[in-house]
């Protein structure tokens, strides 16, 4: 999808309340988002990455740059909006009409722990750096 950033934040915000108002299931960002900080050990966190994640993100997190097949999860623009929650609950889950499938529990990709994912989350803050 490319940038529409020439219709300017007022414009962009009208166009999420009019896509919001078509939800049909409960918003639960609030509760994603208010999910503690992850703290973990980057070093780890690298490790896991590099394993799993960058298959389709990129070893840098660049994405679609990089030639992946996901979003660029490493880019300043991505970290900086996101909630430590936000990124837990999407590699623990997946997103719905996306590539992205959940990376815990029986059905996961990979049956991460939840400190193996904070690990991630960790090493991920450290790309924005």
């Amino acid at each position: 999808m490319p940038p529409f950033s020439h219709l300017g934040r007022d414009s962009i915000k009208a166009i999420v309340v009019y896509l919001r108002s078509h939800e049909k299931l409960p918003n639960h960002a609030a509760k994603v988002d208010a999910q503690p900080d992850a703290h973990g050990a980057p070093r780890l966190g690298e490790q896991w990455y590099d394993n799993i994640c960058s298959t389709c993100h990129g070893m840098a997190g660049d994405g679609y740059a990089a030639g992946g097949t996901g979003t660029a999860i490493g880019k300043p623009g991505f970290l900086h909006k996101v909630s430590d929650g936000f990124i837990r609950t999407t590699v623990k889950n997946g997103r719905s009409n996306t590539r992205m499938r959940g990376f815990q529990g029986p059905a996961g990709l990979a049956n991460l722990s939840s400190q193996e994912i904070d690990d991630i989350i960790v090493y991920l803050r450290t790309l924005s750096k």
